[in-house]
């Protein structure tokens, strides 16, 4: 008899634990904890140091893992399969936060991850394969102005030459800091890995959406992550005095970007509720309240799990730049700074989370992730999925962001059913 065909709804209630899931939470959160509330703990800083010295502890002293580092500074705990040489079931996520960010952001897929293994003790399992919790390097935007540093690396969509020059604001070079924290970068190729290494990967993360919450749903499939564009647009105008420039004879690059900024919201509007765009950067110069605006630097960035509607955002937003230039007389420059296609995860990893929430008697929806996570990156190597669990009105990477513990523990009960049902069935 199979592992999952013994082990009943009733046995995952027993052995999981919502108070040892709370009391892991608040015991990462007080790491990197902001005065102003909420969490702060970079990539590579000293609290990300510290998390990262205790998660190693836990995965040797109280999950009997194989603790590793590996060339990138990916945390890896190994539990040992039966069939020798098959590849690696993992999980994982991050445990580094954005400035001032929340404390179950990343948190999440590795503390649930660290329950999960519990659990396979507690029921005295052997597995097939392998199973491996990873808590990968810089998922958030790091000090050296990468992200996804680690699931990039291991995937092999990183290379040393994409590191070199990179350096933090007390110029540190970027290759130094993945050494200081036990990564190799004189081996980096060590790390990357393929299907033949790992069997199939699943990520728990907070939902960061309101849809789970509002459908009074336990459990988000993840059917994929929207791909997301960026372009830097660059209006050119004519700097002039702001009291003796008519308004006739204005070349307001402010003005100019105003016009931009009203027809990208259009256009998105127009899309699909899976659809986004965003002006998150305009820098002025010269940037004086006596001076028409010369020049004016936007930062776009369009998210879709529809390429479709992408393109015809980008479209529309290619003729209001000519009729820009037209109607005002500026100058306009466009260059891509971001190109990825939406992704689609793996239908047998989705089939196999919703049958594991049938079997333990949670409710589930699909959905779509807007933002993106380690687990869009290692999908290149294998087959992968995510689990979302509710987040409090949606909000996220602020010190608001609140998930409750029952909802990770059920997101870490989906998790082992799902991976006990994947050691089985290859």
């Amino acid at each position: 008899m199979r592992p999952q065909d013994f082990i009943k709804p009733q046995d995952f209630k027993r052995v999981f634990s919502v108070q040892r899931m709370a009391k892991l939470i608040d015991e990462f959160g007080a790491i990197g904890a902001d005065p102003l509330g909420g969490v702060t703990r970079l990539a590579f800083s000293e609290e990300d140091l510290r998390a990262r010295e205790k998660i190693k502890y836990i995965m040797t002293e109280e999950l009997s893992l194989e603790a590793s580092v590996d060339p990138w500074g990916n945390i890896i705990g190994r539990r040992s399969g039966q069939l020798k040489g098959a590849p690696a079931l993992i999980t994982g996520s991050h445990l580094d936060s954005v400035q001032n960010g929340g404390k179950f952001d990343g948190p999440a897929g590795v503390l649930g991850a660290v329950e999960a293994f519990r659990a396979l003790d507690s029921f005295g399992i052997k597995t097939d394969h392998p199973l491996e919790l990873i808590v990968f390097t810089a998922e958030e935007p790091s000090p050296f102005g990468l992200s996804t540093i680690g699931s990039r690396g291991m995937a092999g969509k990183l290379k040393k030459e994409h590191l070199l020059g990179k350096k933090n604001d007390k110029g540190e070079e970027l290759l130094d800091a993945i050494a200081r924290i036990g990564g190799d970068p004189d081996h980096l190729e060590m790390g990357v890995r393929g299907s033949d290494k790992i069997y199939a990967f699943i990520e728990i993360h907070i939902e960061q959406m309101p849809y789970l919450e509002k459908e009074r749903k336990d459990i988000g499939v993840v059917q994929g992550i929207a791909g997301i564009h960026r372009l830097r647009v660059t209006i050119l105008g004519e700097a002039g005095h702001a009291g003796t420039t008519p308004m006739r004879e204005r070349k307001d690059a402010l003005v100019a970007s105003a016009h931009l900024i009203r027809e990208l919201n259009s256009l998105a509007r127009s899309e699909k509720e899976k659809t986004v765009a965003t002006i998150g950067q305009l820098s002025l110069q010269p940037n004086s309240v006596n001076i028409v605006p010369g020049k004016a630097v936007l930062e776009i960035e369009i998210r879709s799990f529809q390429l479709d509607s992408i393109s015809r955002i980008k479209r529309g937003l290619d003729r209001a730049l000519v009729d820009v230039e037209a109607e005002m007389g500026v100058k306009v420059i466009q260059e891509i700074t971001y190109d990825l296609h939406p992704n689609t995860f793996s239908p047998r990893i989705r089939e196999y989370l919703h049958g594991a929430c049938r079997h333990l008697g949670f409710s589930s929806m699909d959905l779509v992730s807007m933002a993106g996570h380690d687990a869009n990156h290692i999908s290149n190597i294998t087959d992968s999925g995510m689990i979302f669990v509710p987040s409090h009105k949606g909000l996220s990477h602020c010190p608001e962001e609140w998930t409750e513990p029952k909802h990770l523990v059920n997101g870490a009960q989906v998790l082992l059913r799902a991976l006990l049902q994947l050691d089985q069935n290859t």
